[in-house]
């Protein structure tokens, strides 16, 4: 049975190798140069680390070197930690990327030098223990992000791998204690259920990491956002054409961050990215739960909201109060405001094109008048856009 699971074993380290060779080059042929950057950089390390550790595992196994298999299998484990940090880097965090370096230099060390195989088997569950916990801070990384970033179908199945891999870990981890190991047989059993998890594991952050930097990157961007801003068009373009029958009380708030293309520039796209998250975020929290929130492109946010002008007025003031505060870990380099424009249907119908386009309008007003304001649909906005009309 023994010799039967570390055969095993065997196999699945050459198809980890397999696998984190093609992660590596995936993520360094399409991640890093479609969109060069610290995220990018960061995960390309932590295949490149996890093929490399691979590879001396596999090595170590066939021509017998303990030593080398046990400091492979500890380099692994700083993998998971590089990857948190390379998500935290395109969410706009510090990323902290020194741990998984750290990690991965300790669990070697602590591997090569564990002696008998009871202590190296305690060991492993131990910084096995230690790697799945960042997948554990993956997952709180990600549950924080705006509604965008936890409803990437790309992320997904990477959030419930984490947590499936934490919870390995820490069952592995706790159970050495409960039942103490007694032999090979307990680290043989544990390292295949790591292998496979592992295997899964580097499968699901692949389709995260490549999905992510390509679409940022450009490729097949547009069409997302396009599909999602298509919905919120539909739905309420639906809800405005009910509202018309009744009279109802409705308005469009276009709300657009300020010095967007400085920020972009001096503080990345990543950090642009989560601040435009944080900005919708903000919208969904502020204005009712019945309002109908959209964002037609990275910075900008469109708000249907239901209610009357004097509540509507309110919500402005205290959306544009709220916005100045999401720089909560001072990424930025300068504090972000936006400029709002509200357009309400009684005065200009229940169309939603002309509310948008309007009230957008009504935002370039107010950013042109310094910003971290907002401006009615009047008079000076309908001249404005007659005026652009009849220019040649």
């Amino acid at each position: 049975m023994t010799e039967l699971l570390a055969q095993t074993g065997i196999d699945l380290g050459i198809a980890q190798a397999v696998i984190t060779t093609l992660a590596t080059m995936l993520t360094v042929g399409i991640a890093f140069l479609v969109k060069p950057g610290p995220p990018t950089l960061y995960w390309s390390l932590a295949f490149a680390l996890a093929m490399l550790a691979t590879y001396g595992v596999v090595a170590g196994d066939v021509t017998g070197m303990e030593t080398l298999r046990r400091a492979s299998l500890g380099a692994l484990m700083g993998s998971p930690a590089l990857l948190w940090s390379g998500f935290r880097a395109e969410w706009g965090l510090r990323p902290h990327v020194w741990s998984g370096g750290l990690l991965a230099l300790v669990s070697a060390l602590a591997l090569a030098l564990a002696g008998d195989i009871v202590r190296f088997t305690i060991a492993y569950r131990t910084v096995f223990f230690a790697a799945s916990v960042f997948a554990a801070l993956f997952v709180f990384d990600w549950a924080r992000r705006g509604p965008g970033v936890r409803g990437d179908r790309l992320l997904l199945p990477m959030a419930i791998v984490s947590i499936a891999f934490f919870v390995t870990g820490a069952a592995t981890f706790v159970s050495g204690f409960v039942f103490p190991p007694s032999g090979g047989d307990d680290f043989t059993l544990v390292r295949l259920i790591s292998s496979v998890g592992m295997l899964v594991y580097v499968a699901c952050a692949l389709i995260a990491v490549v999905g992510t930097a390509a679409r940022e990157g450009g490729l097949g961007r547009s069409a997302t956002v396009s599909t999602a801003w298509q919905q919120f068009e539909r739905t309420s373009g639906e809800r405005l054409l009910r509202a018309q029958r009744t009279s109802e009380p409705w308005s469009v708030v276009f709300l657009a961050l300020d010095d967007a293309a400085d920020i972009r520039q001096i503080a990345g796209a990543p950090a642009f990215s989560a601040l435009s998250d944080r900005l919708e975020l903000t919208a969904r929290e502020v204005f009712p739960a019945e309002s109908d929130v959209g964002s037609p492109t990275a910075g900008a946010v469109v708000a249907l909201v239901p209610r009357p002008e004097a509540t509507v007025r309110d919500q402005l003031r205290t959306v544009l109060e709220r916005i100045t505060e999401l720089d909560v870990d001072g990424a930025l380099p300068i504090r972000p405001t936006a400029s709002a424009g509200w357009a309400p249907a009684s005065v200009l119908g229940y169309d939603l094109d002309t509310l948008v386009y309007t009230s957008r309008e009504a935002a370039r007003l107010a950013s042109g008048k310094g910003g971290d304001r907002w401006e009615r649909v009047g008079a000076t906005i309908v001249e404005r856009l007659i005026s652009r009309t009849e220019q040649p």
